[in-house]
């Protein structure tokens, strides 16, 4: 099964959307296309990844406009290679690879954390402690290539994307290394939390903090602009020990839509947060 991209994914949902606009059966796709019904299949499930011309040829039996086929194929041809994946980007396993490409390519990011800094806003000493912890459950990535890897991604912060993230209590007074490592990150969260389109909420213990249902949650709302007149995509994403989920089910990213709402209510407003984190950074001196 290919790597899933951001371009894949636009691309699947614009040919399920004249697929069903159409009424076009996969049955008929495959007499037009000359294959076999399990080619369309493995297509429109992104088992496999479609070639320039057989997209073209869905497009044109589904009746895309002159725009939307010339965006289809646009989409077709920058599906992302293998190459990609090389070197330290290797370490990211395949349900992490299409959450990079989403960070890379979104204008908006909203990111809860509980129990540890998320990945974005963590500095080189408490990526390698948690890498040399990940060693002890069989996750055996070069060091030096995780930090490598962690840090790369890190740039989306300094482009063009709106970013907030809501971090528990928990997540600034869980130790991770020592407390020298600790002091380094709570002073990377001031750095980056001044960056004009970066806010960062504390979620306390005391006070409504603990009135919030789920707010043990860590998850991420991401937001992919369309490309031309294609659908922009909408997920959330949900870290899980040895896997990943992404959710596109619009009621399910409404409700989690609402939670984030609840956290933001709940939360420290930017600048208290700021200031909480400007005591941490002074407990951990």
């Amino acid at each position: 099964m290919p790597t899933k991209t951001v371009p894949l994914l636009m691309l699947n949902n614009e040919l399920h959307r004249l697929k069903r606009k159409s009424g076009i059966k996969d049955e008929e796709t495959a007499r037009y296309l000359g294959c076999r019904g399990t080619k369309i299949s493995r297509i429109m499930n992104m088992a496999s990844r479609p070639s320039v011309a057989d997209v073209k040829m869905m497009g044109e039996l589904y009746g895309a406009s002159p725009e939307q086929l010339a965006m289809l194929m646009d989409l077709a041809r920058n599906l992302g290679r293998k190459g990609d994946w090389t070197g330290y980007k290797s370490v990211y396993r395949e349900s992490a690879r299409l959450l990079i490409d989403m960070e890379a390519r979104c204008d908006q990011l909203r990111r809860a954390g509980v129990n540890m800094v998320p990945g974005l806003l963590q500095t080189e000493p408490y990526v390698r402690v948690l890498s040399r912890l990940m060693a002890r459950f069989g996750f055996t990535f070069d060091e030096d290539d995780t930090v490598q890897a962690r840090l790369a991604r890190q740039a989306v912060l300094h482009g063009n994307v709106k970013a907030s993230f809501i971090l528990c209590e928990s997540a600034l007074r869980r130790v991770f290394g020592d407390r020298t490592v600790m002091y380094g990150q709570m002073k990377h969260l001031l750095t980056v939390a001044s960056q004009p389109n970066v806010e960062i909420q504390i979620l306390p213990f005391a006070g409504t903090g603990g009135q919030v249902m789920y707010s043990w949650l860590s998850f991420a709302l991401i937001h992919v602009p369309s490309r031309g007149i294609s659908t922009p995509l909408n997920f959330v994403h949900l870290e899980q020990f040895d896997d990943a989920r992404f959710i596109d089910d619009p009621d399910l990213v409404n409700s989690y839509e609402r939670l984030w709402s609840e956290l933001v209510a709940a939360s420290l407003c930017p600048m208290e947060s700021v200031h909480f984190i400007g005591k941490m950074v002074k407990e951990y001196q």
